[in-house]
């Protein structure tokens, strides 16, 4: 299923703002549930045009971890790392990106403070979805910002992030699965995520039969729920985009699925998170002295 957008929603942000789709109440109720759309000013913005993202991306190259390439051809089912990446330096892989098959990935960019007040408009617009109380649980907004090749896949995974996909610059698709949908993501899948690899998400067809359809242009986002099993696909384009995330604290979600997956390795049939406040909160209790306790081994 396509999700289609009327031509008026283009009118109604004041220039320079962040704005959801449809009422603001529908989309809090929405948040960490379902897909849905935002438009936002950062359309062709020159902080984010290829000349300005090679000197940004040099910059990344000199920080361990904060930059990530490969290039080839991915399918659905591939994960991360399973291309390799290519022996070039980064801002050749740019120049070249019609043909180079390539995603680059720029980290913690938000260290210059143009980027960084970019972010903060960002996360001031999810407190207000949010709400007063549903803020108190979103913290550490970051910054991801995505260059890809014509006709590139993002293959399917799911994250841990209250994520916002941002189109600055080309066109791409975005397929999204309902995160509580335990046929195309496991309880087991989801503890083995936060307890040994981030690429523990595995696809399923039936997930392409499942996930509703988006097409995202320039100034348009999509708000991808935590666990939403997700994959991309560009168009005939060189692509520009941003993830944009906020976590939540450890002890909400992070710490009982890794607790649980602890105990069904024991044999357990442990109850996801969410059945008992009680129950959770020993779970995570118990994971944070676990951590303690491997950092005081550590000194």
């Amino acid at each position: 299923m396509q999700t289609q957008i009327t031509p008026s929603y283009r009118t109604a942000p004041s220039a320079g703002q962040w704005a959801t789709v449809d009422p603001i109440e529908d989309c809090r109720l929405a948040l960490h549930k379902t897909a849905f759309r935002v438009v936002h000013p950062l359309a062709e913005h020159p902080l984010f045009s290829l000349d300005k993202l090679i000197s940004v991306a040099q910059d990344a190259a000199k920080r361990p971890g904060d930059l990530y390439m490969d290039a080839g051809d991915l399918t659905l089912a591939d994960t991360w790392g399973s291309v390799p990446p290519p022996q070039l330096p980064v801002a050749k892989v740019i120049e070249q990106l019609e043909t180079a098959k390539a995603m680059i990935i720029l980290k913690h960019v938000e260290g210059d403070p143009a980027y960084k007040a970019v972010l903060d408009d960002y996360a001031d617009f999810v407190w207000r979805i949010a709400g007063a109380d549903g803020a108190k649980l979103l913290r550490s907004p970051e910054m991801l910002v995505f260059i890809t090749s014509p006709h590139r896949k993002t293959p399917y995974h799911f994250d841990a992030e209250v994520n916002f996909l941002v189109q600055l610059y080309g066109s791409k698709d975005l397929w999204v699965c309902d995160p509580l949908d335990r046929s195309v993501t496991t309880e087991e899948e989801i503890e083995r995520y936060y307890a040994v690899s981030i690429s523990a998400g595995t696809y399923k067809p039936l997930a392409e039969e499942r996930a509703t359809h988006f097409t995202l242009d320039p100034g348009e986002a999509v708000h991808i729920p935590t666990h939403a099993a997700h994959w991309v696909r560009n168009r005939d384009n060189v692509s520009v985009s941003l993830s944009l995330n906020m976590e939540f604290p450890n002890w909400l979600r992070a710490d009982v699925h890794r607790a649980n997956h602890y105990l069904r390795r024991l044999g357990l049939a442990p109850s996801p998170p969410g059945g008992s406040i009680v129950v959770d909160r020993s779970k995570a209790a118990a994971i944070d002295a676990l951590r303690s306790v491997k950092r005081l081994i550590r000194r």
